[in-house]
């Protein structure tokens, strides 16, 4: 499916995650005025999208730089979630980069609670160095910082909780 012309298209990373495939399937059963682009990885667990008319999958790989530039393409909205990797840094700096190139004109940065204190946590120290990226491109941003999700008890600890 391709988006078509909608009041507003937002690009949601991580869409198949735990945080990114509830984050879409929220979006299109409210948005009327948005279309959705759901950044996959891989097209086998992108099914599920595919129910939803104003959802497009689109292939993003981070370490592909063109697959980057064509999810960014006519986005107006940016949900990021980055893996948690070694190089998290670089990651963001490249997306946000061309998210300013794409001319998007708002990103929604899922951190962490504490990322903006010093020294914190390494993960904290991270994702403070993709925050820093994103406040230095002169975006517009709201940063998420949660302390953790309900769904990570179920996942993690479903069994231990049904015993």
């Amino acid at each position: 499916m391709t988006i078509k012309n909608y009041e507003t298209t937002i690009l949601v990373t991580g869409a198949t995650g735990t945080v990114g495939s509830e984050l879409v399937k929220q979006l299109a059963s409210s948005s009327g005025q948005s279309g959705i682009k759901a950044a996959v990885h891989s097209q086998n667990k992108a099914d599920k999208f595919k129910q939803y008319k104003t959802v497009e999958i689109v292939n993003m790989d981070y370490s592909k730089p063109e697959t980057v530039a064509d999810a960014l393409n006519k986005v107006d909205k940016l949900f990021l979630l980055t893996p948690l990797s070694y190089n998290m840094e670089e990651i963001s700096s490249d997306l946000v980069g061309r998210a300013k190139k794409a001319k998007v004109k708002h990103i929604v940065k899922l951190s962490l609670m504490g990322s903006d204190l010093e020294p914190g946590t390494t993960f904290q120290r991270l994702h403070r160095q993709e925050e820093k990226i994103i406040e230095e491109s002169g975006i517009p941003y709201t940063f998420l910082r949660p302390g953790t999700f309900m769904q990570n008890f179920v996942n993690f600890f479903g069994q231990t909780i049904k015993n």
